[in-house]
């Protein structure tokens, strides 16, 4: 059981988990331009701020991105 005091493992799987919200949220993005063009920016945007390839800190990506869902769940994206 000493992986689960590796620290560089639970950064991968991070990093791996920030990969896939980071795509899921660009094809929604792709998906909703058709439909409405400010709920497929509002998608671009979250995918940005958690983008691994961005390197925003975690302790400010983090107020940011639960800003962005409370954001979300207020305009009715989720």
């Amino acid at each position: 059981m000493r992986y689960l005091n590796n620290v560089k493992l639970w950064n991968k799987i991070s990093d791996i988990i920030e990969f896939l919200i980071f795509a899921a949220l660009f094809i929604a993005a792709v998906i909703k331009f058709d439909v409405d063009i400010f709920q497929s920016l509002f998608y671009i945007i979250l995918a940005v701020i958690i983008s691994p390839f961005l390197k925003i800190e975690r302790r400010i990506k983090r107020p940011l991105l639960i800003t962005g869902f409370v954001y979300g769940l207020f305009l009715g994206y989720f």
